[in-house]
């Protein structure tokens, strides 16, 4: 029977130390910066596919991990293990999602602590190291919830473009939802990008994810000609991050904006690529 790898001496890059006790994450920005996150997994189905199809994109992205899919007490635990640290080993983020995906507010703060501990000490027999970023399910906390959480030092990301695809069936349907979701937090809330939420639990949300790269590299072909901004696919958390300091456990980082030259930086280098891209597309 397969043994489950033994973690690195030194603990794994990839668990969020360099965000570490931050203000909430909502994901707003008024730029065009674009981050993945997948919540649920990892699932053996259909992970390492997306895995393979985040690298083909030159994507990085955020895994908000469930802790009772890993463990070494089975073949399929012990093989979501080995997948969530090729997760890691791929250059992406990975956060703690509870054991069993429950809403933490619905119960008693020992029981809700014990969600998030016990998904903590799942981290550290997998990856050798505890978590520093928190999704919790549903999206839903209280000032309760973020006091305890605040006091481990875990930052709490969430997002703002959903696109429902625990809801549908088909790639079509979660891409057409997130683009609804992302003209309406543009037209009401002054996002033009943001976190996307997306779950690699599903064979439909694996697909949907390449309709969605697919349709905003197009736009950036329309956006060059017009000379606007481009969307822009983040690697981290950077641009979202804000350090909690004295600040209250239920305080909100300020929508991700970049300085004027770094804004710049980026932009032009990206107006290099998306040209070459554009260059590259049949026209018929």
């Amino acid at each position: 029977m397969e043994a489950l790898p033994e973690p690195p001496a030194a603990p794994w890059t990839g668990l969020g130390e360099d965000y570490r006790d931050g203000k909430i994450i909502t994901g707003s920005t008024p730029h065009r910066l674009i981050l993945f996150s997948f919540d649920d997994g990892p699932d053996r189905r259909t992970t390492p596919l997306l895995l393979d199809r985040l690298d083909a994109e030159g994507i990085k992205a955020l895994f908000f991990l469930v802790a009772e899919r890993l463990g070494d007490d089975t073949p399929r635990l012990r093989q979501q293990s080995s997948i969530a640290q090729e997760i890691v080993r791929r250059g992406h983020l990975v956060g703690n999602h509870t054991v069993n995906h429950v809403q933490l507010p619905l119960l008693d703060t020992e029981a809700a602590m014990a969600e998030v501990l016990g998904a903590q000490r799942a981290f550290e027999q997998t990856f050798g190291a505890r978590p520093w970023l928190i999704r919790p399910p549903f999206g839903a906390h209280s000032q309760r919830i973020d006091q305890n959480l605040a006091a481990r030092d875990y930052t709490i990301v969430l997002w703002n473009l959903g696109a429902g695809d625990h809801q549908v069936r088909s790639a079509q349907e979660v891409f057409d939802v997130w683009l609804k979701v992302m003209q309406r937090r543009e037209r009401e809330e002054g996002d033009r990008g943001g976190i996307i939420l997306l779950h690699d639990t599903y064979a439909w949300s694996v697909d949907a994810f390449q309709r969605i790269v697919a349709h905003l590299r197009a736009r950036n072909c329309e956006l060059l000609e017009q000379g606007e901004e481009l969307y822009d696919f983040v690697d981290d958390l950077s641009f979202f991050f804000e350090a909690r300091e004295d600040a209250s456990a239920e305080a909100t980082a300020e929508p991700a904006m970049l300085a004027p030259g770094v804004l710049a930086e980026r932009q032009a280098r990206l107006r290099e690529l998306t040209a070459q891209h554009c260059r590259s597309i049949p026209t018929l």
